[in-house]
């Protein structure tokens, strides 16, 4: 099945983005990466701002439903360990430095950080507000996949792919293993 032109300008700017950072998103830019015509952008799109909104959208679609196929369904369908290591796994494993860029550019605009705030808080374990140790464990193996995702980001270099494997599998343990144990809390001393 052809992807629509719509389809087409967004997975363009997507490759831009990533070569050329969100600056590099112009309309001549996009015209040359997908053979359209600046008229035929405006069509679509008519103004950059809207271009730009409609990219972010695209992404987060595309990353949440990632996280929906990795966890066996919708995050209100699954259970807490299911959503955290769908979005570990997707952070550690398929996350890529365009997410990372839209996520940092979303911080300026209220919309779009919204618009990332809502799935983050649907899958990313939360800091935990309480003193248990499940809550830790998941919070503390999502700032490893969060790391491990910025490192390719910013170095540019892929970890050997059984070492990310083996990372991965450690923070995936990490909430099996808090999900499988009774919830208990720890008692400050006192």
């Amino acid at each position: 099945m052809r992807a629509s032109n719509r389809t087409r300008i967004l997975d363009a700017v997507l490759k831009l983005i990533e070569r050329d950072g969100v600056t590099g998103v112009t309309f001549d830019a996009v015209a040359a990466e997908t053979g359209l015509t600046r008229g035929g952008l405006l069509y679509h799109f008519p103004s950059r701002e809207e271009l730009i909104l409609a990219t972010h959208r695209h992404l987060a679609e595309q990353w949440e439903a990632g996280m929906r196929e990795i966890a066996g369904g919708a995050a209100e369908a699954t259970q807490a360990a299911q959503r955290h290591a769908a979005y570990i796994r997707t952070s550690a494993e398929a996350a890529t430095r365009v997410e990372l860029l839209l996520m940092l550019e979303s911080l300026n605009d209220p919309e779009l950080d919204a618009l990332w705030r809502d799935i983050l808080d649907r899958w990313a374990p939360p800091a935990p507000e309480r003193d248990d140790a499940a809550s830790l464990s998941h919070f503390i193996a999502r700032l490893a996949a969060d790391g491990l995702w910025v490192h390719e980001a910013m170095s540019g270099q892929a970890l050997p792919a059984r070492l990310k494997q083996r990372i991965v599998r450690e923070l995936i343990g990490m909430v099996e293993a808090q999900a499988a144990q009774p919830r208990r809390r720890t008692r400050k001393p006192g």
